[in-house]
This record gives structure tokens, C-alpha cells and sequence, in this order.
């Protein structure tokens, strides 16, 4: 399971390079669910899973490539269409995967997504039996509806898959319209037609996209996470930082992209453990059939009986937005001289006092920001490295 979160997905990466390098034995990836960055990171694995072991250093390397000017450019163009991002226009209706909206030029972004990735291989991959089933998710605007965009190896949608609130299943061959649409932060990027529809980020509603995966089969989860989860030492930190200093902008954009975007994920993960118990002990109480027997008694056209899930956490070690400002006030972003450089300059010189910059994080599309981020996603999946290898080897 993908998270999205910007420029921080490059943390993902790092996980999947030590994954492909490092784990002995069996270390196939059959189901791949991802939103917003992770979106486009799952495409990249699903088009390259017939070439396991170079994933993570062909990802690497896309990644590596991107530049800060190119990805978020700000020019006299986007000035002039501020009025009608910001109010709005009516307009012809556009096709299939046209990009509308956002403050920046959309082009370098699309056009890396577009090339590098051979769309084409997800579906020889999926014929050839080197994965099972992709999802991508991604945020309808009209509406605020999740829309899952599913595509299996057998051509069909999993028997029975249950209904929810404001959320649609499209069973579709994922294309770059759909992984552009997932990763469109809402009025930086620009949201993406995908049919008759403008699609957003993924990450709004569904930013770790766990459920889909269990609702493909998966009974053994890897979930790669964007956000630290700090120790009390590191709160408390946090509150005396904030006692300080009364918070910019740009700081408060950080934490508005932090609620919206990033994954809230401990709640899945505590209902999934807790049917596990609830099957132990039934299992104990009541004999071996009795996660068929539940099954049938909760959902009369139910056949498929409860599964453990065993699911596997890898989140930062570090906070990336500390990360980030370090990296900023390092380089001082010399190498480029674009609108969002100078933006990220001044919120990283506004929350001095603070040493993190969250917004930065997410925007951050440089080589060495970019490097410090695989590096620790590396660094830390060789400490669950024990646990990797019983996820996959189970």
C-alpha cells in the first residue's frame, strides 16, 4: 500500500530498492494500491514487475532526475490565469485525461509520467501472471466521492465487493490519466479528467489505500507511510518550539497539507488486528470453520470465509519536514532561481525557530532532498528487515 504525500514519496522508493535488493527468497508483489504519489510509484512497479530486482534503482533514478524549477513552475503564464483559477470559468468540455486548474505548469510533471513509464507492460505484466490486480484511487471533484480504479489480471471485479458511502468502483485499465488525477494536489496541480469526470488528489479521502487491497484478496499487507509518528520527547519539543513563535503562513499550509493528505492509517490497522483476535479466538472456541461460518452468518452471499491479515508498518524514522528544512538551509536551493524556490526559501526562513518545514516537504522535488529520503526509507526497512522477510515468506 502506497501513501501519497507530494515530493515525500520518494521515501517509498527507498523502501521498495531495499525490499528488491536486500530480502532473500520470495519477494513478489501480487497487489498493488496506491494514491496520489504512491499512485504513480504503484504504476511504476506494476509496469516494471516483470523485472523485479532493477525496480527500486530504475525508480531511483526517475526520481533522482526531477527538478524543482521544471516540476512546480511559476511563470507569467499561471499569473495570468490566476482570475480564472481562482474564480473560475465555463468552458468546453475537455477529453480524456486533460489537465484544468492549478497554480503551476502541469507540462514537466505529465510529461515524466507520460514517458517514462510504459503504460502498456501493466497489462502484459497482469496477463503474464507477474502481479494479480492494481488499484489507484483518486477524488472526484464534483462531488467529493473516492473513486478506486481497479484493474485485474482476470479482467473482473472480486465477487461481492461491498458497497460504501460516497465511494465507486471503476474497473478500467489503468492509464497515466488516472495516475496524474490521483497525485493532482488540489489548487497546486491540476485536477485531471478521467470520462466525463475531473478527478483530485487521492490522498483527500483515502490516503492509504488499505481497504481496496483486502477487497482484491491480499491477506498479507506491506503499508509504507509518509508521516513520523513522534515519541513524547518529541512532542513536547514540538509545544515548546510553538510557545515561541507565532506560526506563518506557509507554516500553517504545511499542517493544512498534513490533515489533508497524509495517512490516518492506525485506525485500519487497529480494526484489522482486532478481527484477527476475534478469529483466534473464535477459532479456539469453536473449531476450524468457524471463519466460514461467520462469514456466512454476517453476509448471506458471502462464501469466501475471514482471513488473518498480517500487515507489515514502515513509516520515517525522522520527520521530513525537519528533513527538508535541513536540506533547504544546507543548499539554500542555489541551484535554482524559479517562484516556488523562493517560496520554499521563505517558509523555511518564516519557521526558523521552528527547524521544520512541512510545506517544504511536499514540494521539495530535489536531488539531494530526494536522496536523503530514499536513503532513510532504506535505512529503515533493513530494521524491520526480519519482519519483511516473514511477511513475504509466510
Amino acid at each position: 500500500m502506497l501513501s501519497g504525500g507530494g515530493a515525500r514519496g520518494a521515501y517509498e522508493v527507498g523502501v521498495l530498492r531495499y525490499i528488491r535488493e536486500r530480502l532473500k527468497g520470495e519477494s513478489r508483489i501480487d497487489i498493488i494500491t496506491g494514491s496520489s504519489i504512491g499512485a504513480i510509484n504503484g504504476a511504476y512497479i506494476a509496469a516494471t514487475a516483470d523485472r523485479p530486482r532493477a525496480q527500486g534503482r530504475l525508480l531511483a533514478r526517475v526520481w533522482s532526475e526531477l527538478n524543482l524549477d521544471e516540476v512546480c513552475r511559476f511563470g507569467w503564464t499561471q499569473m495570468r490565469a490566476l482570475p480564472q483559477m481562482l474564480f473560475g470559468k465555463i468552458r468546453d468540455k475537455s477529453t480524456h485525461g486533460a489537465q484544468i486548474g492549478g497554480l503551476v505548469d502541469p507540462r514537466a510533471m505529465q510529461a515524466l509520467v507520460r514517458t517514462r513509464l510504459p503504460w502498456h507492460a501493466i497489462t502484459e505484466n497482469l496477463h503474464r501472471g507477474h502481479l494479480s490486480a492494481i488499484s489507484v484511487t483518486a477524488t472526484e471533484v464534483a462531488t467529493g466521492n473516492v473513486t478506486i480504479f481497479v484493474q485485474t489480471a482476470s479482467g473482473t471485479l472480486p465477487p461481492h465487493w461491498p458497497s460504501a458511502q460516497r465511494q465507486s468502483v471503476v474497473l478500467t485499465p489503468i492509464t497515466a490519466a488516472h495516475a496524474l488525477a490521483s497525485g493532482a494536489i488540489p489548487v497546486l496541480f491540476p485536477a485531471v479528467r478521467v470520462g466525463d469526470q475531473l478527478f483530485a488528489d487521492g490522498g483527500l479521502r483515502q490516503n492509504t489505500p488499505l481497504r481496496p487491497a483486502m477487497r482484491l484478496g491480499a491477506t498479507r499487507l506491506l503499508i509504507i507511510g509518509l508521516r513520523h509518528k513522534p515519541d513524547a520527547g518529541e512532542f513536547q519539543q514540538i509545544r515548546e518550539e510553538a510557545e515561541s513563535t507565532f506560526p506563518s503562513a506557509m507554516f500553517m499550509m504545511g499542517k493544512v497539507l498534513n490533515v489533508l493528505l497524509l495517512e490516518k492509517v492506525e485506525n485500519d490497522l487497529e480494526r484489522i488486528q482486532r478481527m484477527n483476535q476475534i478469529l483466534a479466538a473464535g477459532t479456539a472456541e469453536f473449531g476450524p470453520d468457524f471463519a466460514t461460518r461467520l462469514a456466512g452468518a454476517m453476509h448471506k452471499d458471502k462464501s469466501t470465509p475471514y482471513s488473518h491479515v498480517h500487515t507489515v508498518l514502515i513509516r520515517p524514522s525522522q520527520d521530513l519536514g525537519r528533513v527538508a528544512f535541513e536540506t533547504v538551509q544546507r543548499t539554500g536551493l542555489s541551484s535554482y532561481s524559479g517562484v516556488v524556490a523562493r517560496w520554499i526559501r521563505w517558509a523555511v526562513q518564516a519557521d526558523g525557530a521552528r527547524q521544520e518545514s512541512d510545506l517544504a516537504s511536499y514540494l521539495l522535488f530535489d536531488r539531494e532532498y530526494v536522496k536523503r529520503l530514499i536513503d532513510l526509507g532504506y535505512a529503515d526497512a533493513a530494521r524491520h528487515h526480519d519482519e519483511l522477510t516473514a511477511l513475504f515468506n509466510e
